[in-house]
């Protein structure tokens, strides 16, 4: 009964005052029959705990309720996870943890209590401490100051086994012990701040820095950052960073033994990636061809032709990387802002140059594909020839649009037609209807001006 009523009863809590609540099998919930007297019992424990303090909940991350549901003893039954602040209290910051005895009746099973103005966010892991879940929170001291701080349940008391400032934290399992370890993302102090990582990992029971590796110089802050697989399934962090003006630059870590924390892609001379791509490509590292490895993303620049909305365009040569640091290119693509993107052939050698025409009264924007014919004298200019246009179509005309001239239709749902057409060019880009189908990736971010 434990497990299956303590969610009837939650969710009868939340609707009935608590605000904020959500739960992801609300189906199961609702089929439930209530327990009257298990509600009150924790209504009413819940109450007496809050006294004049206020509900609260995480501002960030998967756990964002004001009560949760969690096993974080270990024993099979979630328990109850309630959030107050208690402006009054010299820790006003509590997250009090509800069970049920033997008579099924709530209990306070331990409280954790912080120092802030708010609970930015909260993680049940296995940091290797004393059995069940460990607890990750990190601490809002103020909008720009947060504390990380890692507990475990040592006989019903949470015992520190972490605590950390930060900018950015990842919890990710790169030693392959089935535990995740914690990632922080610093920022180093003095006039020329670089940023890095750090690696805590578990040993004895405590969460130690271990190891820390610089990310590129130059980058500002972190835009992104995943887990993922080298070749070989080898676990590595890729983070993706600010640098310059406008661009991205992605550095790739994975855990050396006996070394610790490398990383993999800075150049020694340099101390940067080569991964760098623009910022208006709109992606990020992904298994972009799907076989179970993280690519990582560097920019090509093609140039505008003609009467164009953008000046330039960026194709993606897709990196696969191994332990020594040596890559591959895996695939080369163009990622457009209308929510699609196309796998360039590789024998597509030589110049190209491409164009972007956009009516947004019609609803229709049309990106083409030129190749450059270099002049055969001095006294000859260099020749642009268009050879392919796909085009998005989302106006209310879009089904008549998409039949006019050669178009064919690439992909279609209830908002948006895409299409193509082969232009006369006199080059044989090696692609027919079926192939380029084949090429062609629909379903990304829609209409915009990203390029």
């Amino acid at each position: 009964m434990g497990k299956r009523m303590l969610g009837c009863l939650v969710l009868a809590i939340c609707m009935l005052g608590l605000g904020g609540c959500m739960f992801g099998n609300v189906d199961e919930m609702y089929a439930l029959p209530k327990s009257s007297e298990a509600y009150v019992n924790l209504q009413a424990k819940i109450n007496q705990e809050k006294g004049s303090a206020e509900y609260i909940a995480p501002l960030s991350g998967e756990n964002r309720q004001t009560i949760q549901l969690v096993d974080v003893d270990g024993d099979g039954v979630q328990e109850a996870v309630a959030f107050f602040r208690d402006t009054t209290s010299e820790n006003p910051l509590k997250i009090v943890i509800f069970k049920q005895d033997e008579h099924e009746e709530y209990q306070v099973y331990t409280r954790i209590e912080g120092v802030g103005s708010e609970i930015e966010s909260i993680d049940y892991l296995d940091l290797g401490g004393s059995g069940g879940m460990d607890i990750l929170v990190s601490w809002q001291v103020s909008g720009a100051v947060h504390t990380l701080v890692g507990y475990t349940l040592a006989e019903e008391q949470p015992v520190e086994i972490m605590r950390s400032g930060y900018s950015q934290y990842l919890a990710t399992d790169l030693d392959g012990d089935g535990k995740e370890e914690i990632v922080l993302a610093q920022a180093e102090s003095g006039s020329k701040a670089q940023l890095r990582i750090e690696y805590y990992d578990g040993r004895d029971g405590i969460m130690e820095l271990t190891s820390t590796a610089p990310l590129s110089e130059g980058t500002t802050s972190i835009s992104s950052w995943t887990d993922g697989f080298l070749e070989g399934e080898i676990p590595a962090l890729f983070v993706t960073s600010f640098f310059g003006k406008d661009g991205l630059i992605t550095d790739v870590f994975y855990l050396e033994e006996g070394h610790g924390l490398k990383n993999i892609a800075m150049d020694p001379e340099t101390r940067r990636s080569k991964n760098v791509f623009h910022y208006y490509a709109g992606v990020q590292p992904e298994d972009i061809d799907g076989d179970g490895c993280m690519d990582v993303p560097v920019a090509q620049s093609v140039p505008a032709y003609g009467e164009s909305s953008a000046d330039r365009f960026w194709w993606l040569q897709w990196m696969h990387y191994r332990v020594d640091g040596s890559r591959d290119l895996v695939m080369t693509t163009y990622h457009s802002g209308d929510g699609w993107y196309l796998e360039i052939p590789e024998d597509w050698t030589g110049e190209f140059s491409m164009r972007r025409q956009e009516s947004s009264t019609i609803g229709v924007r049309t990106v083409t594909f030129a190749r450059g014919e270099k002049a055969q004298t001095e006294a000859e200019e260099s020749k642009t020839v268009p050879f392919l246009e796909i085009s998005c179509l989302v106006g209310s005309d879009r089904t008549r649009q998409a039949r006019q001239g050669n178009r064919f239709i690439l992909y279609a749902d209830s908002t948006t037609i895409y299409t193509a057409e082969f232009l006369e060019s006199g080059w044989d880009c090696g692609l027919d209807q079926e192939g380029l189908k084949a090429r062609f990736h629909a379903g990304l971010d829609g209409w915009n001006t990203r390029e």
